[in-house]
């Protein structure tokens, strides 16, 4: 659909002057492991489209003292060509940080990705398992129940409604980006009003910075993470997951059998609600 909700927005005029929080329409607020950085990445790409230097500031989550004339600080290189700008930042979901967020951005558009809850949780597990020092999924969920909090989109999505009207609410899709890229990523720019048309380099890419577990040990010691990333979110990343597919090696183990059925019960109802919100079949989550 094509969003054509209108924001006035007021650039910086002077110099060191953070612009007015007017500039700002529209926030990705989760959820990770849903695809975000595939977003984040193609957004980027867009000449329209302007999002802060680093994918998330952690402002409305974990820095909020900060102030937000030091988060617009990170809006000082928006220009009259920016018809849409925001940021992808998977922590805005949460129950403390949504209402921040829409006291200070009331009128924002708001996009939340989804995909399979059991897969996310294994899938965010794996992807931080290293850095966080964890060694079973068990061990995981214990540390930081939000593993599993974050499956629970239906809770979100309500909590999401009370604070911003349907309309302005895209809800996506994992499964959608992998099927169809193209299709996938021109509903997110209609909804952000801006030119649909647009071909991103990102189109027939899957970026992964979960990937290369077996190095990021090594990497995160030698605090060479970033250099990591990087080449797993580059052409070069693609090509050496593809090899690692065609041998058949796995990036990291299988989920047990006993943590799949916990799984698929604990989110089975939540999967439920959110379908009938959706009207959408979900009964490949329940596999």
């Amino acid at each position: 659909m094509t969003n054509d909700i209108k924001t006035y927005r007021q650039y910086p005029t002077e110099v060191n002057t953070p612009p007015d929080p007017s500039i700002v329409s529209f926030f990705m607020v989760g959820c990770p492991r849903c695809g975000t950085t595939w977003v984040h990445t193609a957004l980027k790409d867009h000449p329209e489209v302007y999002l802060p230097p680093k994918k998330q500031t952690y402002f409305f989550d974990e820095s909020y003292e900060k102030g937000l004339s030091w988060y617009m600080a990170n809006f000082s290189d928006v220009s009259v060509r920016h018809k849409a700008v925001g940021e992808i930042a998977t922590g805005y979901s949460r129950p403390h940080a949504l209402p921040r967020l829409a006291e200070h951005f009331p009128n924002a558009l708001i996009l939340l990705a989804m995909r399979n809850p059991t897969e996310r949780a294994y899938s965010f597990y794996q992807s931080r398992a290293v850095q966080s020092g964890w060694k079973s999924f068990n061990e995981a969920i214990g540390a930081q129940p939000r593993i599993l909090e974050q499956g629970k989109y239906i809770e979100q999505i309500e909590h999401i409604y009370e604070y911003f009207p349907k309309e302005r609410v895209l809800l996506l899709f994992y499964d959608d980006l992998k099927a169809d890229d193209r299709t996938y990523l021109r509903s997110i720019l209609e909804f952000l009003a801006v030119d649909p048309e647009f071909r991103s380099r990102q189109l027939g890419r899957m970026v992964q910075v979960g990937a290369f577990p077996q190095l990021r040990r090594v990497f995160s010691r030698s605090k060479l993470e970033p250099i990591l990333d990087f080449v797993s979110s580059s052409p070069a990343g693609d090509w050496i997951r593809k090899q690692l597919k065609s041998t058949g090696v796995r990036r990291y183990p299988p989920m047990g059998d006993e943590t799949r059925t916990f799984l698929l019960d604990y989110y089975r109802p939540y999967n439920e609600r959110l379908a009938a919100l959706c009207g959408r079949d979900l009964s490949k989550w329940q596999i």
